[in-house]
């Protein structure tokens, strides 16, 4: 992915909560990044929606330690193609899914 393609990914796109995404349905990942605030570190994912539009996504904390760099690099260069399915609640948690 070219540097302009990776800037218009970055700076487009509706950041939407989790419990927004339809249960069960595949959405592309396009792009994904660590953030690291104060507190806490966290991946923002960016998703390809049944519309064409793209949407963010904060992913729960408990998924931060899951992603290495070499995931972040593989997905924002187009290497692996991954699919994130929101699989709904267990008690106050989301649980999703990453599928290739």
């Amino acid at each position: 992915m070219n540097l302009a393609q990776q800037f218009h990914l970055v700076a487009s796109g509706q950041v939407v909560q989790l419990h927004t995404l339809d249960i069960n349905k595949p959405y592309p990942v396009q792009y994904a990044q660590r953030l690291t605030t104060q507190f806490v570190s966290t991946v923002l994912a960016t998703l390809n929606s049944e519309e064409g539009n793209n949407v963010k996504i904060y992913l729960p904390k408990r998924y931060a330690n899951v992603f290495e760099d070499s995931g972040f690099e593989d997905i924002n260069n187009g290497r692996k193609h991954y699919k994130l399915i929101q699989r709904g609640k267990t008690g106050s948690a989301y649980i999703i899914h990453m599928e290739l």
